[in-house]
């Protein structure tokens, strides 16, 4: 069956700076096809001097939302007229709706990590020790996500130090009962965390087709049989810190997960169709 694009057709995307490897527009159309709706999902590639012009062209050609991923996340913000709340704390946004004009950012990055970290990890956040390399928005919504499960300690590695101490300040507040920790990746202190660490997150763009060859923790030996490693990245499938991380005796998990359980969260709030985890990874099994 062939979609027909029509007068009626609404339109979703996604709003990027290097999107060409992205699956989101290959399996949300292929959901659009298989429930019969009127909606067409697309890729827009924009440079960051360009991006206020895009964020203003979603209500000049009223388009009815689109994901906005790296490195937009937090940028995007000042475009918007509302946030929701999770998303303002996180400072980070990667769905925005737009109702007649009214453009509302929202985070469904934090259900999409917790449902793959809860699911596909069998990880329990609770009372655990985790490090989190990388401080952009994606991290944002790491942190916030394992902060409001309960997390007992977080150790944030980012070669900027200010971009990490500013998640500190800005999440502390809210979760006093959680520990986190601030160091940059030349630290020595570094291998102690990852040593006592359950999980290990990348969500530095180290490892993505631009950057294949590159890796966030260049010390394999830092990996070890009782962690849970996990790259935000999906496109390798396994990038050269998973490789690594296996190599060592590690669980390891790609984004694809992720991915899948945030799109299905966006695509609710576009078109109030709830979709489950399975039928997704069905399709992107079936078109990958």
């Amino acid at each position: 069956m062939k979609k027909e694009i029509n007068g009626k057709t609404k339109i979703i995307g996604v709003i990027g700076k290097n999107i060409e490897n992205s699956l989101s527009p290959l399996f949300h159309n292929q959901i659009i096809l298989k429930h019969s709706l009127n909606f067409c999902y697309l890729p827009f590639r924009v440079v960051e001097t360009d991006l206020g012009k895009a964020i203003q062209g979603i209500r000049a050609l009223n388009i009815r939302g689109v994901n906005i991923t790296f490195p937009y996340k937090e940028k995007v913000i000042e475009f918007l007229n509302e946030v929701e709340e999770s998303a303002r704390r996180i400072g980070a946004v990667n769905t925005i709706v737009n109702n007649k004009g009214i453009l509302t950012g929202y985070n469904t990055d934090v259900i999409g990590f917790k449902k793959s970290l809860q699911d596909n990890g069998k990880f329990v956040i609770k009372e655990k020790k985790a490090v989190i390399l990388g401080a952009g928005g994606a991290a944002r919504a790491v942190i916030y996500a394992l902060l409001e499960e309960g997390i007992e300690e977080i150790g944030i590695s980012n070669r900027t130090l200010e971009k990490a101490e500013k998640i500190k300040q800005d999440f502390s507040p809210f979760f006093p009962g959680s520990s986190i920790n601030i160091f940059s990746f030349g630290q020595d202190n570094i291998k102690d965390k990852i040593k006592e660490a359950n999980l290990l997150v990348n969500a530095t763009s180290l490892g993505m087709p631009s950057k294949i060859d590159n890796t966030p923790l260049p010390d394999e030996k830092l990996f070890h049989p009782d962690l849970l490693v996990y790259d935000l990245i999906y496109h390798p499938a396994k990038t050269l810190f998973l490789r690594q991380a296996e190599k060592a005796g590690a669980k390891i998990i790609n984004g694809l997960p992720m991915l899948v359980y945030q799109g299905i969260e966006s695509f609710y709030l576009w078109t109030g169709l709830k979709l489950e985890g399975k039928e997704v990874l069905e399709i992107i099994k079936r078109i990958t």
